[in-house]
């Protein structure tokens, strides 16, 4: 069994148990060098976020259909792969996502389903 490593950062001290297969040396680096990159990490206001993505989307913004873009984006997926796993029209997920077309909560759980979201994010 192997002795406990220990780490000080400024972020806070570190104290952990390797196996003995793992080198010591490389581990305390990549340790180092992880709590580093987060120090250094720019940090950006939610606020700011939410208002750069209010004037972008203007009425859109926080809608259903915006949701639904954003978790479809998310996933990786087309409005056509979408409306495919979804078994419903690629026109009508546009119509969805552009606010034209409610989404009705057989849809929205269907939809929530194969995004991994909540539903109710999308009525």
């Amino acid at each position: 069994m192997s002795h406990a490593v220990k780490i000080h950062h400024p972020l806070g001290d570190v104290r952990i148990a390797p196996s003995n297969k793992i080198s010591v040396t490389r581990l305390k680096r990549v340790i180092r060098n992880a709590l580093d990159d987060y120090l250094d990490e720019v940090r950006v206001p939610a606020a700011l976020v939410h208002a750069e993505a209010k004037t972008r989307h203007a009425d859109a913004y926080r809608t259903p259909g915006y949701h639904l873009k954003l978790y479809r984006l998310r996933a990786g997926l087309s409005q056509v792969a979408l409306a495919q796993k979804a078994k419903m029209l690629q026109h009508h997920l546009s119509e969805m996502e552009h606010n034209k077309r409610s989404i009705g909560k057989t849809i929205a759980k269907r939809l929530a389903q194969i995004l991994g979201c909540d539903y109710q994010k999308l009525l």
